[in-house]
This record gives C-alpha cells, sequence and structure tokens, in this order.
C-alpha cells in the first residue's frame, strides 16, 4: 500500500510530490535475533530470585545460568544486575522486562500444553485424604462409565494455580474464597470425635473432658481447627501426653486400627461409623458456621472443557445421591 504526500516547496507554487510505501514503514518486527534461552533464564531467574533457584528450574547448572546472564547483557548492551556480596541482584530496570517475559512464556507454555493435550486428558489435584478416603472407593463407577477419559490423579495438599497451571481442577478443604477460581461446595465439612469399640469399652465417656483418659490420634494439618474444638469444650489438651500426629491420610487408618482416639471430618468417618467399626463419641453441630471449612471443587474458566465438565456432573450427583440416602 502506497501513501502519497504533498510537501510544499519553499518556492511559491512549488509542490512536491512523495511516494512512501507503507510496508516499508511498519515493518515486521524481527524476531529472529531474539537470545531465547537467555530470555528464558531471566525469566526464572526473576521467578526464583537467584541463580540456584534457576538453574534448578530449568535443569542446568550454575554456571550455565550465569553464562546465559552475561550473554543476555552483552546481546542487549544493557546492565541488567549489580553483585550484592556473593548475590546477583536483579537492577530495577531489568524487573519490568523479566516479568513481562515471565508471564509471556507462561501464556507460551499454557497454549502450546493445551495444543499438545487430549481433550479427554484430565488432570485433577485433591488432598491425600479425600483422595483415599472418598475418591477412590468411588472412582470405580466413573471409570466404567466414562472410559473414554484418561483421569489423571495428583494427591497433595497444595493450593496449585488452576488459571496457568496444569491441573484442569482440584477438590480443596476451606472457606471457598479462592480469587480468580470457580468453586462450587461438594461436601459440609463438620467434624466427629470418633474411636473404634475396643478403645472405649472400659471407659466411660461422658463429656469431652474424660477424652483426656483415652490415647489421641490426630491430624498435625488441623492443629488450629482441633485446638478451638477443644477450647470451646473446655479441654486443656496442651497438657495430655498420650498425642500422636499423623499425615491426614493416616488419621483414619489409626483409628480404625484402634490406636486412639481420633478427630474427623464426618465425611470420612460415616461409612465406618454405619458399619461399627467406629463409634461417635462427641459431634460437631452441622448448623456451626464458626469458620466452618467444606471441601469443594475448584476449576478455572479456561480448563471448563468437557472432559471436566463430565467428571463435574458425576461428582455432584454422587455427592447428591449419597446425601439423599441419609
Amino acid at each position: 500500500m502506497a501513501l502519497k504526500y504533498y510537501i510544499i516547496g519553499i518556492f511559491p507554487c512549488q509542490k512536491i510530490f512523495l511516494n512512501v510505501s507503507f510496508s516499508n514503514i511498519m515493518r515486521e518486527i524481527d524476531i529472529g535475533w531474539l537470545p531465547l534461552n537467555s530470555l528464558r533464564v531471566l525469566a526464572a531467574f526473576h521467578n526464583s530470585g537467584s541463580v540456584g533457584g534457576a538453574a534448578r528450574a530449568l535443569n542446568v547448572t550454575h554456571g550455565a545460568v550465569s553464562q546465559h546472564l552475561r550473554n543476555l547483557e552483552d546481546r542487549l548492551q544493557r546492565k541488567l544486575f549489580a553483585r550484592s556480596g556473593h548475590r546477583l541482584m536483579m537492577l530495577p530496570e531489568a524487573t519490568g522486562l523479566a516479568e513481562t517475559l515471565l508471564q509471556n512464556f507462561r501464556n507460551i507454555a499454557g497454549d502450546v500444553e493445551r495444543f499438545r493435550r487430549d481433550d479427554n486428558i484430565l488432570n485433577i489435584t485433591v488432598t491425600p485424604h479425600f483422595a483415599q478416603h472418598w475418591l477412590l472407593p468411588r472412582l470405580g463407577a466413573f471409570l466404567q462409565r466414562h472410559p473414554e477419559i484418561d483421569l489423571r490423579i495428583n494427591t497433595d495438599a497444595a493450593v496449585h494455580d488452576l488459571v496457568a497451571g496444569d491441573f484442569d481442577a482440584a477438590v480443596r478443604h476451606g472457606d471457598g474464597n479462592w480469587p480468580g477460581i470457580n468453586s462450587e461446595k461438594l461436601l459440609e465439612g463438620w467434624d466427629v470425635v470418633v474411636a473404634a469399640p475396643s478403645v472405649v469399652e472400659n471407659v466411660a465417656i461422658d463429656s469431652p473432658a474424660d477424652l483426656t483418659r483415652l490415647p489421641w490420634m490426630l491430624d498435625e494439618d488441623r492443629d488450629t481447627e482441633m485446638a478451638r474444638w477443644f477450647s470451646d469444650h473446655g479441654v486443656a489438651y496442651e497438657t495430655h501426653t498420650r498425642v500422636t500426629r499423623l499425615p491426614s491420610a493416616l488419621t483414619l487408618v489409626a483409628a480404625l486400627d484402634g490406636y486412639g482416639v481420633a478427630w474427623l471430618p464426618h465425611v470420612y468417618a460415616a461409612p465406618y461409623l454405619a458399619s461399627g467399626r467406629l463409634v461417635k463419641l462427641f459431634s460437631e453441630k452441622r448448623s456451626s458456621t464458626r469458620a466452618m471449612r467444606h471441601y469443594y471443587l475448584c476449576w478455572a474458566d479456561n480448563k471448563n472443557r468437557p472432559a471436566f465438565r463430565v467428571f463435574r456432573q458425576w461428582i455432584k450427583r454422587q455427592v447428591s445421591d449419597e446425601a439423599a440416602k441419609i
């Protein structure tokens, strides 16, 4: 496309016609010169805050990171870092570039991952306790009904980034308030104090204070909730010496094996209360709203794919069907 400009000459009535090619003005930006590996290192350094962190993130040596950063300064003809003792510190004027690079690399990685992945792959992350005591016992029905879905389950208590991360959905335990994330309550989080029948057969448990006569199996991740419950019931549990703290997934197992009293979410204990393998000693009121934490299905808008919608529909039906039987 050519643009014609009129330029008025220095003499009266003089006109000069100048044709300029628009394509010469608006050239495409050349990306061939970009030192992509060095730019990735800069983004990784910004994200981790150190040479060692960048090396671990990119699975390269410390020396390779340092070399890339030196090369990048040479290529850009700009100083990006200053030394403070033995630490390499990013200069403020380089931080904006590094942050932009980091966000763009994450966007590229997300686009490539979505292009690479089969639409029928579903990655979800759940807490170990939820996986072991609720999801896995029911999972066979889902897999049999939907063999076309390649379901992959991660179990840990971390709160993963569902927008830019690898996971399509999560089951989280909390108050449901995670900004930028959809959350749908699945299960109520009220708790029960339970024990195997053999633990209490020779002990009269008439009040929460009587629990100090028994060994306790406590969830190491729920100290705050347990402390509040015991405090509300006037039990000085800090002085109780027969306490074993266990990971969440092992607390119920220890209770079932008769090692002591456990303080558990009702949803996990319910099948064993119904079968008689556990007995309920005390229960938190369902109507209690004080810092109540529930189990939520969480997902980001950009991960609302067909495989997830099938899983969401299935897990909601499981919850509603079981609630109707209570």
